[in-house]
């Protein structure tokens, strides 16, 4: 706070009346049991505090949960500033902080509604989820720091390489997922093989310098193509299965799921089960 600038208000009092208010609006938020879509504003005029003032006095208390408009002659910068705020806590909620890749939060919202799509639509809805082999060594043995920098690096590459419509997300820790709407299994190992190339060339230095290293993925995938009832949960599972055998096939390599649709083609076309996962695939 300037301490060449008089404010109307008692600050430590003021801090301590934000802060009780804020722990007594989450612990009743946390119990309450209202509908999701009902929320209201709260509002309190602070005379001679200004946009700057807010933000120091925000971060020394622990208040960035509240909101400033600030208010003035010129009305427009100010909404400017709290749409630029909104803005930011919405993507925040649905960005991972390490990676800028969509949480799970995000994941799991758009991976239901890309499902529902493919079964008005009928079209290919592939996922893959990715783990990083072995990720556990390199923070032992380098640090958790460069831990990090192999996950940007792997998000980024993730995120560059792929489509733009195409959702990349971190599932958790060192696992990462990815939606395709549009693409059958074989259009997608096809993507998922030249990516897995190229993240395994993709050298990192030790903190030290005195040497590089290489880190691997394996990947389980699934598709989807609407012509049976499948939930998230259960798509999930699939391609989570897919990573395991991946996992213990020797790490490295893309697995493919059993094809949820391709038991329903009818037995008297002569093609084995096997064929029926390949053929029915899509592109």
């Amino acid at each position: 706070m300037p301490t060449d600038k008089k404010i109307n208000f008692p600050e430590p009092a003021l801090a301590s009346e934000l802060s009780s208010l804020q722990k007594e609006l989450c612990e009743h938020y946390n119990e309450c049991t209202a509908p999701l879509d009902q929320a209201v504003w709260i509002f309190r005029l602070l005379n001679g505090m200004s946009p700057e003032d807010w933000d120091a006095f925000a971060a020394e208390h622990d208040l960035g949960q509240w909101l400033s408009l600030p208010i003035d002659s010129d009305a427009y910068p100010n909404l400017k500033r709290f749409q630029e705020t909104l803005e930011k806590l919405a993507y925040q909620t649905d960005h991972d902080p390490l990676t800028g890749l969509a949480n799970r939060r995000a994941f799991d919202r758009i991976l239901d509604i890309e499902i529902e799509r493919s079964k008005r639509a009928r079209t290919p809805l592939s996922l893959a989820i990715f783990d990083l082999d072995d990720f556990k060594s390199v923070n032992d043995t380098y640090g958790h720091s460069k831990g990090d920098e192999v996950l940007r690096a792997f998000a980024g590459h993730l995120k560059a390489t792929t489509r733009r419509y195409d959702l990349a997300a971190r599932f958790g820790g060192e696992e990462f997922a990815l939606v395709m709407a549009g693409s059958g299994v074989v259009r997608a190992q096809q993507m998922l093989d030249r990516l897995l190339g190229e993240f395994r060339q993709l050298e990192f230095t030790a903190p030290d310098g005195s040497e590089t290293f290489n880190v691997t993925c394996s990947i389980g995938l699934t598709c989807y193509k609407g012509s049976v009832n499948i939930t998230d949960k259960e798509l999930i599972e699939m391609a989570d299965g897919a990573l395991y055998d991946a996992k213990a096939a020797g790490k490295d390599q893309i697995r493919v799921s059993r094809l949820p649709f391709a038991d329903n083609v009818p037995n008297d076309t002569l093609v084995h089960a096997n064929e029926k996962q390949f053929l029915f695939g899509g592109k």
